[in-house]
């Protein structure tokens, strides 16, 4: 394909798709319960037939500031504004969606991303190579244990180590006691060479972040202690009864708030999603940003499948491995997958593929209906 002749985005199309939980129910602290996950896809498509694929989406509407209604309008409103522009450069694709809606990120994480595939296909590139990768690297996986005690949780976690995960995630931030029972349960059961972070998803007050951190022990039973509060500020304080690594998730909204986090030495790590901060576009500013201040990255989402899967694998494998810290493999947890191709996950991992242009993957269209936006130039 000649690369100096124009090539214009002629096409947006988007679905929505719920993704129901294999396991049933997800929980998070604060009595947070979803039974699936609201998915956005989106189609663009170039004057030459080329296309590109992206998928992005939410868990209810108490997780992040974001909800599969205004994805549908935010999207419906943005893909005509992008129609003309050229597909190669997708920055300058999304600042034309920044040009045209301020804030609400989450509507125009689908679209960069769909972008992003157009692109490396229009290239001849896998998607991995397009964004500087130094080869299709595996990243590790990770998988939440869930469980209202300490005998639920440690089944749990043995059922994650013989499903391959060799790094768990406990969801704490409710009370403070029994949560640390439970993280103490799983790091029992699970021996000492296994990873385990304590996920709070913003649940606990500061006194009770500092009651459970206290329950944990000397050494915070070689726990890393994930979002433990919902501000920055509070999670600074916690800083005088935790010295354990700490990991930001839902306050990395943006690079000033990867700053932030760092000026008040909270980020040992940082979980980048895609929806949340609009896309690879922002998601690899923030990374850049993070790799170079030395701090670890996670690049994932709140919702998909394997065709989000694929996109955490080919993003997080250009992220240089001594940053790299892990991420998800939604395509295990649900009970759909829309998308044809190879899988992400292989093994304990998810790895790019290596040879395919883009995502290397194409829409299963028995799976989506009707599409809800669907504009031509």
């Amino acid at each position: 394909m000649g690369h100096n002749r124009p090539m214009q985005i002629v096409r947006v199309t988007g679905w929505n798709i719920h993704l129901p939980y294999v396991e049933g129910v997800y929980r998070m602290s604060g009595d947070r319960v979803t039974t699936g996950m609201d998915a956005v896809v989106v189609r663009v498509t170039a004057d030459d037939g080329t296309v590109g694929i992206g998928e992005s989406g939410t868990v209810g509407v108490t997780f992040d500031s974001q909800h599969l209604p205004g994805q549908i309008a935010g999207i419906s409103y943005l893909a005509p504004a992008i129609l003309g522009m050229d597909p190669r450069s997708p920055q300058s694709v999304h600042r034309r969606m920044q040009a045209t809606m301020t804030g609400h990120p989450y509507c125009k994480s689908p679209i960069d991303i769909a972008v992003w595939d157009l692109a490396a296909r229009a290239a001849g590139q896998p998607l991995w190579q397009r964004l500087g990768a130094d080869g299709p690297e595996p990243t590790p996986l990770y998988r939440p244990v869930q469980g209202t005690t300490p005998d639920e949780v440690r089944v749990k976690a043995n059922e994650r180590l013989a499903q391959g995960y060799r790094r768990l995630q406990v969801k704490v931030g409710d009370d403070p006691v029994v949560d640390a029972r439970r993280v103490l349960a799983v790091r029992d059961a699970v021996g000492p060479d296994i990873v385990i972070f304590a996920d709070a998803n913003c649940g606990f007050s500061l006194s009770a972040a500092r009651r459970f951190v206290g329950l944990l022990g000397p050494g915070g039973a070689d726990v890393v202690l994930e979002q433990p509060c919902a501000t920055l500020t509070d999670c600074a304080h916690l800083r005088s009864s935790w010295d354990g690594p700490m990991v930001m998730d839902e306050n990395i909204t943006s690079l000033a708030a990867l700053i932030e986090a760092h000026r008040l030495g909270v980020a040992d790590g940082v979980t980048v999603k895609l929806t949340r901060v609009g896309g690879i576009t922002p998601a690899i500013v923030i990374r850049e940003a993070a790799v170079e201040l030395g701090i670890g990255v996670t690049v994932e989402d709140a919702s998909g499948c394997n065709l989000a899967d694929m996109t955490f694998a080919h993003v997080n494998a250009s992220t240089p491995a001594l940053r790299r810290v892990h991420t998800v493999d939604f395509d295990s947890w649900v009970t759909i997958t829309h998308v044809t191709g190879p899988p992400a996950r292989q093994g304990g991992s998810l790895v790019p593929d290596a040879t395919l242009p883009g995502l290397g993957l194409e829409l299963d269209m028995q799976f989506f209906g009707e599409p809800f936006v669907d504009v031509q130039r």
